[in-house]
């Protein structure tokens, strides 16, 4: 990411699909969610279906900002 926004900051993901990707982000929000796409099977009406994975802010991480999978969320 070629972002070098003073106000955003880089957290890691752990666990779940997205395990070991960083992001770049704004303002620590409580949680992130990471979409895939999906592939529709005789759809002609243009309708689109994406995997929703949750990841919650870990807080008691004390040094680099991560966020783990949360695999029971809705």
């Amino acid at each position: 990411m070629a972002d070098d926004t003073p106000d955003r900051e880089s957290a890691l993901l752990s666990g779940g699909p997205a395990d070991g990707v960083r992001v770049r982000l704004r303002g620590r929000p409580g949680l992130l969610q990471v979409t895939y796409p999906c592939e529709v099977e005789e759809s002609g009406d243009g309708m689109r279906v994406a995997a929703v994975h949750v990841y919650r802010r870990d807080g008691r991480s004390s040094g680099e900002l991560r966020y783990g999978y949360d695999p029971a969320a809705p």
